[in-house]
């Protein structure tokens, strides 16, 4: 139900669009203020990101805050260290029912194997599994700052696929990347493989000053996006409500 009052009635189309839109729960200073962003924004939107932020906040509280209104929680930790860690933190995330969880590819081939084996491992409410995604290269980051800061050679592009490769041969359900770097991968992966993308503007709104390299909604599922983490296209906008049904808009065009 929108703010007014009036019922939220989406098309076939649009409720396909609202299953690949996840909102992160950034911003906010208490538990009411999520619980309130949950309610105005779940009609349009399938998933929800805990990220660094709202879980050093608010910690496993605000996961179940999420799962207990009947929507699903992308952890967002981006975990990284070695092996036997991101092993116990996998199997930690898994006990709480997350839908999905992820880590940086740049830990290694074993460390991401290590993620995966920490699920299997694990129980899980449900006995759902969730799954696990590799974050390649960040979208703040740009072939200078790739080049010059991390001394990694070559372009984004070539750096996104190698991790991406190495995700794949972890047994990892998928990445994080760039919508803009997707197009020499997709025919590249099995179906089954999700491509999570940050960095979406809106429809009239921009991603972030920090974000480098972005794409509209509807043109990032063209591009073969898998899932759209969509933040403040959505929540700085005047009408968020509004800015989250013209993003479902978008997608449901090209699909």
């Amino acid at each position: 139900m929108r703010k007014d009052g009036r019922v939220i009635e989406l098309s076939a189309k649009e409720e396909l669009a609202r299953r690949m839109v996840c909102l992160p729960l950034d911003g906010l200073d208490s538990i009411d203020e999520v619980r309130e962003r949950i309610e105005e924004l779940s009609p349009f939107v399938g998933l929800f990101k805990v990220g660094k932020e709202s879980f050093t906040r608010f910690g496993p509280e605000v996961i179940s805050l999420v799962t207990d209104g009947g929507a699903e929680v992308f952890l967002d930790l981006k975990y990284h260290d070695i092996p036997n860690t991101v092993k116990g933190a996998a199997g930690a995330a898994t006990g709480l029912g997350v839908a999905m969880f992820n880590v940086h590819a740049s830990g290694g081939l074993a460390m991401m194997e290590a993620a995966r084996i920490g699920v299997e491992e694990a129980d899980s409410p449900g006995g759902k599994k969730p799954k696990v995604l590799a974050v390649t290269v960040l979208t703040s980051l740009d072939e200078e700052a790739l080049n010059t800061e991390c001394r990694i050679p070559g372009t984004v592009a070539e750096h996104v696929a190698h991790l991406t490769l190495l995700t794949e041969e972890a047994g990892l359900d998928g990445i994080v990347c760039s919508a803009a770097d997707m197009e020499p991968l997709k025919n590249r992966m099995s179906p089954e493989f999700l491509f999570v993308t940050p960095g979406i503007r809106g429809t009239t709104t921009p991603a972030g000053e920090d974000q480098k390299r972005v794409l509209s909604p509807g043109r990032a599922v063209a591009a073969g996006s898998s899932l759209l983490v969509i933040g403040r296209a959505i929540t700085a906008a005047d009408d968020r409500q509004a800015a989250a049904r013209d993003v479902l808009k978008d997608i449901a065009a090209v699909l």
